[in-house]
């Protein structure tokens, strides 16, 4: 029989061992992390990914001690699947009173500036927002732009992927594209699609990596605090020089 000592012990070890094992298993634990291509900031070229927010990420995890996969999905589905899914976080996402509550933030992972572009041979002037609202507005799934003005009472239609929007400006199908102003940029260079400069920058988003509820505690504020200290060593503020955009 074992002594009231000997029992203790066995306590004290079995206590121990536990929190070990679920040490271990918050460590072992890789994390996925689903993004959609969004040029310069997230491409996929075969099973090689390159852009901002994956070289971001590369350095955010090295941070910490938690492993992750990037995997690209359509927006509304990464977005829907992260809420839906413990282990799994999305990004770039635009914060909004109504995704708030679902979800953990690490923030701000991309600053955007938002304009709105019209076909190179049409000009409609806009000198605020409200100007827009005669018009039919491009967005896509999952755009927090795109939410933002159908809230606000705009004719919006949403395409799959922003990418499909160039082409519906281009045969008048929308008058207007909602686009962040460097991916747009660069989707107008890879398409050989121009269309100028925007009629009119109309906001400024901070978005951010959003994780699932369950996602531990532990694992989130790890990756806040290796956020944190991106940009206070300037390690983002190089990362933003590298590719054009602006804090």
């Amino acid at each position: 029989m074992f002594g009231s000592s000997d029992y203790v012990s066995l306590q004290w070890l079995s206590a121990i061992g536990l929190s070990l094992l679920i040490s271990l298993s918050v460590r072992a634990e890789t994390i996925e992390v689903l993004t959609y291509e969004e040029s310069p900031f997230a491409v996929k070229v075969g099973k090689t990914h390159h852009g901002l927010l994956v070289d971001m990420l590369k350095e955010m995890f090295s941070r910490t001690s938690l492993d992750y996969k990037l995997r690209f999905i359509p927006l509304k589905r990464a977005i829907v699947t992260t809420e839906r899914m413990p282990g799994h976080c999305v990004l770039p996402v635009a914060r909004s009173q109504e995704r708030e509550a679902h979800f953990h933030w690490i923030s701000p992972v991309l600053v955007s500036r938002y304009g709105l572009f019209s076909r190179s041979n049409q000009t409609i002037p806009l000198t605020s927002l409200s100007d827009a609202k005669p018009y039919k507005i491009g967005s896509f799934l999952g755009s927090g732009i795109g939410e933002y003005l159908t809230d606000l009472g705009y004719d919006v239609e949403l395409a799959s992927v922003s990418a499909q929007n160039l082409r519906k400006l281009k045969r008048a199908r929308i008058e207007l594209w909602a686009a962040e102003l460097v991916s747009a940029q660069e989707q107008m260079q890879k398409q050989a699609i121009n269309f100028g400069v925007p009629e009119l920058i109309f906001y400024t988003s901070l978005r951010a990596m959003a994780c699932n509820k369950e996602m531990p505690r532990e694992q989130t504020l790890a990756l806040e605090n290796a956020l944190k200290s991106m940009y206070r060593d300037g390690y983002m503020s190089r990362l933003y020089l590298e590719y054009g955009v602006k804090i």
